[in-house]
């Protein structure tokens, strides 16, 4: 099964970055096939909304993925209205939203949600990723995105 992780970073909030990794279990164990990222030029938030929308739209036709799980923001114990955090939710919104409209098995879920998902925890599924991305050398900027996902991988079977 061919399955896209999708997570936005927001360490610029003004641009944030959106991570996409497409997985594989075709060999019976997961495979990370490709990874690429998205993010924002010095542009007005509507249009960076618009690209990265249209991005992901764009990456997803490419590859026949059967199911995208794109990882949202945790819940912060400590919640808080900033530019950095409005502006990755937004964004969260628009790769969902164009993801959907390519693969209608799109889901979206927390990293606890994920976890879940993955029959464990959120630090369980977050750890199988960085010691996939290890193996296949591949940047930890891309944890969050991996773990989704695997996630979705084991939604599938």
């Amino acid at each position: 099964m061919r399955v896209v992780g999708i997570a936005v970073d927001a360490k610029d909030p003004r641009r944030p970055t959106v991570h996409v990794v497409l997985a594989d279990n075709a060999s019976g164990s997961p495979m990370v096939e490709d990874t690429i990222d998205l993010s924002g030029d010095d542009e007005s938030m509507p249009a960076q909304l618009h690209h990265a929308a249209e991005g992901v739209r764009a990456y997803l036709r490419s590859i026949n993925a059967e199911r995208v799980v794109v990882r949202r923001a945790d819940h912060s114990p400590r919640a808080r209205q900033t530019d950095g955090t409005k502006n990755r939710l937004l964004v969260e919104g628009a790769v969902t939203s164009a993801a959907a409209s390519v693969v209608p098995e799109t889901r979206l879920g927390t990293g606890k949600e994920t976890g879940e998902w993955f029959g464990s925890s959120k630090a369980d599924v977050d750890a199988e990723a960085k010691a996939l991305l290890n193996a296949s050398s591949r940047h930890s900027r891309y944890a969050a995105a991996t773990s989704a996902a695997l996630a979705g991988i084991v939604l599938g079977a």
